[in-house]
């Protein structure tokens, strides 16, 4: 038996869809208009025409439960169907989110997954052009009502996404099949699971995007309105100390010469290799943060290069939407289509999160969830037992002698952030370089934190090595619920048994891509139990629960989130943030906001501008 056929034995039905709509707004993720749908069994060839606007709020097109639906992209598809009542599917293959798993490190670029190039990817070649898709869409965009001529283009047009929809199925099925060597009805049962499981999170992101984010618009709109006046001020604040900018926040390359010099750091700066100009891009300041002018100029670059929050624009329930990507990195992590996300930009843009009407909002995400899945896959037993006793950065301090056994993270932040540090770099690959950077020590010093890390851990350090080395002996590497990298020829074993290339970025792609498993297997519970999913992100949601059953239902989804874990990994602890007014951030990131809001109601106080520049005026703020 094949895999096709073992298909075609498990559903009444095997549909490749394909819908066409219009956006109701700039978000792109609600739709106004629904125009129709399209089907087509790929056993029998029949063909199923459904135009929307004689069959709004109809009945679902078809029974469900033993139908296999095939898209391209099902997060699209969901949006039409969540938006004309016809019901959530159970069984959804996703030809784009199996091609992700397959080829995303083998295909970049600008619309690399698109239909239209993942049919040229698997030698589809007859097909339909990009000026043509652009062509017909024209027609779907252009008109809200259609003529009989435009209907009879747009429905042949969404047949065409449909039947290249189904060549696209009908290649990867035969790709799986002999890539994961599927040869039993087990090994097809367990590949089916995973399948759908995959399209099961791609409709429920749907679900996410249509909710949206409650947002405090009248805060946008005030600093909107004031950030422009009061930006100068706050950038003459700093710059008395360094001296760096001139009176109209203009950066003069002298001035910032000078003030390297007075730092002693004008020897080790980087420079350009043709003009020999010294370098400024963020990476290379990140590295001289533990010098206190440094860190004002760093300070003043950010008030210089943020701009209006005009990005954000609600839709009309006052909700801010982004699409998201379930799929869109190497690891499968979900994030946000644009930069038009406020979990994406500064951390103090949060502030603008405020819960709507009859509402608190709960921010939920795993602590500390890389270290946990790290203990868990490799049997570290010490991994584990920091993970237990806590937070980890601190007891790791504990464990390798840094700390007293007495030390909390209050008492001894220092030496936590060394192992928070030393965390990151062994997840990463970096070496002794980026330790020294980052903590500010010796070369010598940052090598000798490295051993020490190591050998304390070298259950996993041995783990995640052998894993390397599997990796390129196999081509690839694979997660428990079936997300795979594969590695196209690229891995090469050295003479010293270490992989020669692309180690580094394979260090940590069996630990994000487990937990973007987790994160997927979460949502899908906290959707089938009615939860109002506002926001995702990396190993976190953003929930909104009536207040009168907020504390029910609040340990309720915790208990879900927990379970997702368990069901994927192991036991990972579940944080929460409730979120009664507006979203308060850790201390370190809120000053930001305090500091830009207290400016901008300095300069609504004072009406008067030579007021207000008298006031602007005051000492600079200290800089820690």
């Amino acid at each position: 038996m094949s895999f096709l056929n073992f298909l075609k034995d498990s559903f009444d039905r095997v549909l490749a869809v394909d819908s066409e709509f219009r956006y109701a707004d700039s978000s792109k993720t609600i739709q106004e208009q629904v125009v129709c749908f399209v089907y087509k069994d790929i056993f029998t060839e029949d063909k199923f025409y459904f135009w929307e606007a004689d069959k709004k709020g109809t009945h679902p097109h078809f029974e469900w439960e033993n139908v296999l639906l095939v898209p391209f992209k099902a997060d699209a598809e969901g949006h039409s169907w969540l938006s004309l009542l016809h019901g959530r599917p159970n069984n959804i293959w996703d030809t784009y989110a199996e091609n992700a798993r397959l080829y995303k490190t083998m295909r970049s670029g600008k619309g690399a997954l698109s239909l239209l190039n993942t049919a040229h990817g698997y030698g589809i070649n007859e097909t339909m052009t990009k000026d043509h898709k652009e062509e017909e869409r024209k027609v779907v965009y252009e008109n809200k009502t259609y003529t009989k001529e435009q209907r009879e283009r747009i429905l042949n047009y969404c047949l065409e996404d449909v039947e290249l929809t189904e060549k696209v199925f009908l290649k990867q099925i035969a790709d799986i099949e002999k890539k994961n060597k599927l040869k039993t009805k087990e090994d097809y049962k367990r590949e089916l699971w995973q399948i759908m499981f995959r399209g099961a999170s791609q409709l429920n992101v749907a679900l996410v995007e249509r909710n949206g984010i409650p947002f405090d618009n009248r805060l946008v709109n005030e600093f909107n309105t004031y950030y422009p006046r009061v930006k100068r001020h706050l950038i003459e604040k700093y710059n008395k100390t360094i001296n760096v900018f001139d009176e109209y926040g203009v950066e003069k390359n002298n001035l910032f010469q000078e003030m390297i010099k007075r730092n002693g750091l004008f020897d080790k700066w980087p420079r350009t290799f043709k003009t020999g100009e010294l370098v400024k891009d963020k990476k290379i300041i990140a590295k001289f943060t533990h010098i206190k002018d440094i860190r004002i100029y760093q300070k003043i670059k950010y008030f210089i290069n943020l701009t209006e929050l005009s990005m954000f624009k609600p839709g009309a329930d006052g909700r801010m939407r982004t699409p998201f990507n379930m799929f869109g990195t190497e690891t499968g992590r979900c994030t946000a289509s644009t930069s038009e996300f406020v979990f994406g930009g500064p951390g103090w843009v949060r502030n603008f999160i405020k819960p709507g009407w009859g509402n608190w909002c709960v921010y939920l995400d795993y602590s500390q969830q890389e270290v946990a899945i790290q203990g868990y896959l490799s049997g570290d037993k010490k991994l584990m037992e920091v993970y237990r006793n806590g937070d980890v950065y601190i007891n790791t301090a504990k464990m390798i002698g840094l700390v007293p056994d007495y030390a909390t993270k209050q008492s001894h932040p220092k030496e936590r952030q060394i192992c928070k540090i030393l965390f990151l770099a062994q997840g990463y690959g970096a070496g002794p370089g980026y330790v020294k950077s980052q903590i500010g020590c010796s070369l010598l010093r940052a090598r000798h934190y490295l051993r020490l890390f190591k050998h304390t851990y070298r259950t996993y350090d041995t783990w995640i090595n052998n894993q390397i080395k599997l990796a390129a002996i196999n081509g690839k590497m694979t997660t428990v619920f079936g997300w795979q990298r594969y590695l196209n020829g690229k891995a090469k074993i050295g003479k010293n048994g270490k992989l020669k290339s692309i180690r580094n970025s394979l260090l940590n792609w069996p630990i994000q891509s487990t937990g973007s498993d987790v994160l997927r297997m979460a949502l899908i519970g906290l959707s089938d139990n009615h939860f109002e999913v506002n926001a995702m992100v990396h190993d976190a949601f953003l929930i909104s629960i009536p207040i009168q059953e907020f504390n029910e239902r609040l340990e309720e989804a915790k208990k879900i989130m927990a379970r997702a874990a368990e069901s994927v990994v192991g036991v990972i602890r579940v944080e929460e943030n409730i979120i009664k007014g507006n979203f308060i951030q850790k201390p370190e990131i809120q000053k930001d906001f305090d500091e830009i809001f207290n400016e901008i109601r300095n300069y609504k106080t004072y009406t008067d501008v030579a007021t207000y520049a008298d006031v602007a005026s005051l000492p600079t703020p200290k800089v820690m």
